[in-house]
């Protein structure tokens, strides 16, 4: 029979890590979590300490910065060799495929197989390939996603405005904003309402191009389309007040996956798991991992049970689109 050198290498992975957690019970106090960010410190890691001092869980953080740059990530998972914490925290699919590599992909060189790996904000672990299911990555891994469930989200939309063609504007780099612009797609086929796709061209550099944002902004506007999509999308992140603010001077809704394009930008509406929240919920996962010396193997991924739907008025007055009154009982209304 012949073996593929992926499917050796994802074996191998696998062997590694349920060999290396024989001793993880017994790892003693204070527990060493070395945590690789993207963009520096969040809302998220405010969360997790939060809980792990709530809780008396000692912990010994070594805390780096990718600060956008993929580039970076080999030398920090060379770091974590020579460190060998306890656990490594990872924010971000970037960062986390960087460090774990696809579930079908592994390569024991260049990804850490033998230490515990918790992800958090990641928005399609699946459909990214960092785990095969929500069940169990099978490995090394486990962690949080911050998204809430699609068929959810276009209820929400759903709620404000009749919704017959919904617009996604989104960098086709990112894994995440690809699949789910995919999934969409099915779910509007089953929800009936159609997706106008509108993937951000490259530029020279084979970058997203931030200028053309105007343009695509266009094309939803010219499609009439009855809202647009913000997923959690790295790249909108970055230029969502500049996105948002041509989406309001076109007269577009739009909706965010995320709070920060609410909070920080000029979304009109968003069904999203706080950020704070989705710290908690990690460190409680570090908890298990640290202190009750569970497999990560053995772990669900998870996402917050309770959402928060909040709805900026400035925008709704500038749209002429006010919220059903139904919705205000129990949104989060944010007036300025």
């Amino acid at each position: 029979m012949k073996v593929s050198r992926r499917s050796l290498l994802s074996a191998m992975a696998t062997t590694a890590a349920a060999a290396g957690f024989g001793s993880l019970a017994g790892a003693a106090p204070p527990y060493r979590i070395y945590m690789l960010l993207w963009r520096g410190p969040t809302e998220v890691e405010t969360g997790f300490k939060d809980y792990l001092a709530e809780h008396n869980i000692p912990v010994e953080l070594t805390v780096r910065s990718l600060e956008r740059e993929r580039s970076r990530i080999p030398g920090f998972v060379a770091e974590i060799r020579r460190l060998k914490p306890d656990l490594v925290y990872t924010w971000g699919t970037p960062t986390t495929l960087g460090v774990v590599g696809p579930y079908d992909a592994v390569d024991p060189a260049r990804h850490i197989t033998d230490i515990p790996v918790l992800f958090t904000m990641v928005s399609s672990p699946d459909g990214a390939r960092v785990v095969p299911d929500f069940s169990s990555s099978r490995r090394n891994v486990t962690g949080v996603t911050h998204i809430v469930p699609l068929p959810t989200q276009i209820k929400a939309i759903q709620s404000y405005v009749t919704l017959k063609t919904l617009g996604s504007i989104y960098n086709p780099l990112e894994e995440n904003s690809v699949a789910i612009t995919g999934r969409l797609i099915d779910l509007g086929r089953k929800m009936g309402f159609s997706v106008l796709d509108l993937p951000v061209p490259l530029d020279g550099d084979g970058k997203p191009d931030p200028d053309a944002l105007p343009g695509l902004v266009n094309k939803a506007a010219q499609a009439r389309v009855d809202m647009l999509y913000i997923g959690p999308d790295t790249f909108i992140g970055v230029h969502r007040r500049r996105y948002t603010r041509l989406a309001l001077e076109a007269g577009l809704p739009t909706f965010a996956a995320a709070e920060l394009s609410i909070r920080s930008a000029d979304a009109l509406m968003g069904l999203v798991s706080r950020y704070y929240n989705v710290g908690r919920l990690t460190a409680f996962k570090a908890q298990q991992i640290l202190v009750e010396g569970r497999n990560p193997a053995d772990m669900p991924i998870e996402t917050l049970k309770r959402f928060s739907l909040i709805i900026r008025m400035k925008v709704a007055r500038r749209l002429g689109i006010y919220p059903p009154v139904n919705l205000l009982n129990y949104a989060e209304v944010i007036e300025d």
